[in-house]
């Protein structure tokens, strides 16, 4: 997991000679000798390879303090250099109760991103983010906090790679992290307890065991991240508006009204799933997808995958404990679901991530508990579950996902979605609309763990998301979505698109 790659020398009968780092590498499985010239090779689970350890002299060139990277124009309050923008998340990853601000920027000015809806976005090379960690040694109150930790990612024609610096005890600069990085101790006041928490710097090898390329090398750097309200270079606004705006994009992203984002644990106005799978997004899913370092890829993380395929509902694991009746979720069965024994560290396993956390996350173990134990997932019906109870047959024709068994213009896929009857003609979603004044007011019955979106147009030709603040597609918890905006034209047309969270 560290990826740091130990030699110990044997040395007669007075045991060995201290252990020695030779490199860095995530994720080696074994070690073997290459037959030919006994070479060591080593197997490297992460990316399918064999690969050779050689022998050679490191030239980093790496700046040995921060102030000697020119990022900041004083370090006494980090105000930035021009050229390096703050930004904000709207659901920071989870790191030990650290306090964190961000940063990036583009030194080669043609550079430009790609901007994507759901997929990861593209950068350039030369690109570099800066994210910065201050800790509390009083929890909550930030009178206490200091200076621990500023980390940066920086984008090459072929991957990426990271270092870190760590601040020194006068506050006043912080120094390159060695390779393989370093642990260290604070006591942490806690209501009023001295707490020991360890603080763990990580190695550039595991820096890159999360920051890969099925991940986007930037996990905070996408849609569902930057969707908010933010300031960037004294200007406010959407991030991704003012992205746009300044010339950071070398496509045209969406309207933020039509955009999706992830949601915080506070935020009940939408349903506890659809938090837990924000959650689950930003936390696992850069190894937890197809092409993941989450190996083998038994579940999908990712919040644009529908629910029953990401393999997490009664999913088997690479490790069940020991325990048959262990599975990923089990709905209704906090105690044998692995997903959240392993964020609890409880019931024989060990944490998840393994990287760049010791302490528990409290907030985000309770709120999958609740999740795993409340009736909507308890009784959330599959496709399957669906079929069984609409057709009273898993295996009959007429229950096929693409037969119209009523003849009504929609499949049973679609049905399914919707909530409606399969074998009733005259049971489907109805979209009404209200066009009082200059306004227009739609609205639609939204089933639980479903999201809809309303579209748009004036020729019945061409349709388009509705911008109107408020269309983002975000989960509903079942109910009546109704959304109101402006006309656009004496003859305005409206339908929704609906899609399985």
């Amino acid at each position: 997991v560290t990826g740091n790659i130990w030699t110990i020398r044997r040395s007669g009968t007075n045991g060995a000679t201290p252990a020695e780092r030779l490199a860095g590498e995530g994720a080696i499985s074994s070690f073997g000798v290459d037959p030919s010239n006994g070479d060591i090779l080593m197997a490297d689970l992460d990316n399918g390879r064999i690969r050779r350890l050689v022998g050679g002299v490191p030239t980093t060139g790496y700046p040995a303090t921060l102030g000697e990277t020119g990022l900041f124009a004083d370090l006494t309050d980090l105000a930035p250099n021009p050229g390096l923008v703050s930004y904000d998340v709207n659901l920071p990853f989870w790191s030990d109760h650290g306090l964190k601000r961000r940063w990036f920027t583009i030194p080669d000015a043609p550079g430009a991103m790609t901007w994507s809806r759901d997929g990861v976005w593209t950068f350039p090379t030369g690109q570099v983010w800066v994210k910065h960690f201050d800790l509390e040694l009083t929890r909550g109150n930030p009178a206490t906090k200091r200076r621990v930790e500023t980390r940066l990612l920086v984008k090459t024609a072929t991957g990426a790679y990271g270092v870190s610096y760590r601040w020194n005890d006068a506050q006043t600069d912080a120094t390159l992290v060695a390779d393989e990085g370093v642990d260290i101790p604070f006591t942490i006041n806690v209501s009023g307890a001295n707490t020991p928490q360890t603080w763990s710097i990580p190695s550039r090898s595991e820096c890159l065991s999360c920051h890969t390329p099925a991940a986007g090398h930037a996990l905070s750097s996408n849609t569902r991240q930057l969707n908010l309200a933010g300031i960037m270079n004294s200007f406010a606004g959407n991030q991704i508006e003012l992205l746009r705006n300044a010339g950071y994009f070398s496509n045209t992203p969406e309207s933020p009204n039509v955009l999706p984002r992830h949601l915080r644990p506070d935020e009940t106005a939408f349903p506890i799933e659809a938090r837990v799978r924000s959650y689950l997004d930003v936390n696992c899913a850069y190894c937890h997808q197809p092409g993941g370092t989450g190996a083998p890829a038994v579940w999908d993380g990712r919040a644009t995958t529908p629910l029953d395929l990401t393999g997490i509902i009664n999913g088997p694991a690479s490790n069940n404990g020991g325990d048959p009746l262990n599975k990923l979720i089990v709905p209704g069965d906090a105690a044998h679901s692995i997903i959240l024994s392993r964020m609890a560290a409880t019931n024989g396993f060990t944490r998840m991530p393994p990287i760049g956390s010791n302490v528990t996350d409290q907030t985000n173990v309770a709120l999958v508990t609740q999740w795993i134990g409340s009736a909507a997932l308890v009784n959330r019906q599959s496709y399957a579950d669906w079929r069984l109870a609409q057709f009273g047959s898993a295996t009959s024709p007429e229950g096929e996902p693409g037969f119209d068994a009523d003849s009504d213009g929609s499949d049973n896929a679609s049905e399914f979605v919707a909530g409606t009857a399969p074998l009733d003609g005259a049971s489907f979603l109805r979209t009404a609309v209200d066009a009082p004044g200059g306004n227009v007011t739609v609205s639609l019955d939204v089933p639980a763990n479903r999201s809809a979106q309303f579209e748009t147009t004036l020729d019945l030709q061409t349709w388009t998301l509705w911008d109107i603040p408020g269309n983002q597609g975000l989960a509903a918890p079942g109910g009546t979505l109704q959304l109101t905006g402006p006309k656009l034209g004496p003859k305005q047309f409206f339908r929704a698109r609906l899609r399985e969270n």
